[in-house]
Formats: C-alpha cells, structure tokens, sequence
C-alpha cells in the first residue's frame, strides 16, 4: 500500500484538528503573557506611584502637604538638615546601626563556620533559632523582650538596645553566609591542610577570604535593617530614646510635617544605593 492510498484513508478532520490545538496553545500562551505584563505594571504602578507622589512632594516650598505642590524649592530638606532633633535621631540611628550590626558580624561569622564546617550535633536546631528573629511577628517579639527589659530595668538602655539589634540582623548574616559559605567547596580547606597549613590558618587564608563580600553584604543588610528598625525602639528605647524611624512615627501620630517627605527621599534613595552596593558584593562571591 502507498504513501498515497494511507494518506486517503486518514479521517479528514485529523489536520484541521492539530490546527486547531497549536492556534488553541498560541493563544492561551500570548493570554498568559498579556495577563502576566499587566500583573507586572499593576504592580509597578502601585508600588511606584506613591513613592513618585513623595519624592514630589519633598521638592514643595509649602508648609503643609499639598499635591502638587503650587511652588517648587528645597525648604523641607533645608528644614531637614536645619533641625537638632532629625538630625540627633539620624545620628543615634546611625551609631546604633553600625555597632549592632558589626556585633551580628562578630556572632554571625563563627555561627556559620560552626553549621557548615563542624560536626556540630543539632545543626538545623541552631541555625532554626538564629533565624527565628525573622519568623517571629515583630509585635510578639517585642513585647516578649519589652517584658524582659522591664524586669532587669534594662529599657533606654543602649548596651541592651544594641544588643537587641544586633539578635535582630543576626538572621540576614546567616542566610547570606550560609549561601554563599555552601558554594565554597570544603575541600580548598583540605587541600590548604595536607600543604602544612592548620586548620585556623586554612579557615581564615581561604574560606574566609573568599566569604570577604559576603561579609560585606551581610554587614550591609544587617545595618538597613536595624537603622529602618521601628517596632523595637518604640517598646524597649523610651521616652529619651529616639531614633529615626521612631521620630517618623511619633511625628505621624501627632501630625504631619512635609519634612517626613524629604526624610522619605533621603532614606529611599540612600537604601537604593546601598542595597545595589549589597547585590554587587554578593555577586562576587
């Protein structure tokens, strides 16, 4: 029998119904596509347009918020920069930031030796509870340690405070460490140790060099997180404890002034630069 009597015995409606499902597939992917870019600018719009709205706002010459703004200047960052108390709460934020984030270096760093590089027994256990600052609601955390604070009378107090933060961007070394540390094969470490090199010296010449941007980024996003931190200082700092997020919610809860918007600008765009600075490092690792 022929290629051709096969082909005549085909039932007629074989072809037009392969058609029919390819055109079906094409469009069912370019609805996928269609519904999947406009999800995208929903999003981009909602989260883009306010922080368009604020960064607008922050260039007003008015004294109250008005959109848009009926003259254009630069009064609400001069009103910024000119006043002791913004800039006292930025500095403390800062200070504060700084220490608590090296401290979370200092116990992050051996932390992830230990779970990636020992045999330390109940490893998922630890890293699970060094992590748990960032699963656990911020509002049940803090009220847990607020009652802590309270009975050893450690409220306002800085060491404590930082201490807190420190627990606070703990998790973000681990995670960011912890990746970048299971990429590095263990056995550079051996290789270093037949060579003559102890284990401290291989440790520290080797896998520590090479975790040197992870560091970095982790420093960097242990420090955003403690600086933004707005739900512990406002139940463990005080009343003479103000940082920059707590002035902000303070100042929103009994007013609002227009110079939130450029303290708005300024921590948007310093976080923006930040945080690039961050995926760079990481990116070399």
């Amino acid at each position: 029998m022929t290629t051709e009597t096969l082909t005549s015995h085909a039932p007629p409606e074989t072809a037009p119904r392969a058609v029919r499902d390819t055109a079906g597939r094409r469009a069912l992917t370019r609805g996928a596509k269609a519904a999947d870019l406009l999800v995208r600018a929903l999003a981009v719009l909602f989260l883009g347009v306010p922080i368009l709205c604020v960064v607008v706002l922050s260039f007003s010459n008015a004294e109250v918020l008005q959109f848009p703004p009926e003259e254009w200047g630069l009064r609400q960052y001069r009103s910024f920069f000119g006043s002791d108390t913004w800039i006292d709460a930025m500095v403390l934020s800062f200070k504060l930031a700084t220490v608590s984030a090296a401290i979370s270096l200092l116990i992050g760093v051996p932390a992830v030796f230990a779970l990636h590089r020992s045999r330390l027994p109940l490893k998922g256990l630890l890293q699970a509870i060094g992590l748990s600052p960032l699963v656990i609601p911020g509002v049940a955390y803090a009220v847990a340690l607020y009652t802590l604070f309270v009975q050893f009378r450690l409220t306002s107090n800085m060491a404590a405070l930082v201490l807190t933060y420190a627990v606070h961007g703990l998790p973000f070394v681990l995670l960011i460490l912890g990746s970048a540390m299971a990429r590095l094969p263990a056995e550079t470490e051996l290789v270093a140790m037949t060579l003559g090199a102890s284990r401290p010296r291989a440790m520290v010449g080797i896998t520590l060099r090479q975790l040197l941007p992870a560091i970095g980024a982790s420093y960097i996003f242990a420090f955003i997180t403690s600086f933004d931190e707005a739900v512990l200082i406002n139940f463990l700092g005080g009343p003479g404890t103000v940082t920059l997020p707590k002035a902000i919610f303070d100042n929103v809860k009994t007013g609002l002034d227009p110079n939130i918007t450029a303290i708005a600008t300024l921590l948007m765009a310093g976080t923006g630069v930040v945080g690039s600075l961050a995926f760079l490092l990481r990116r070399k690792v």
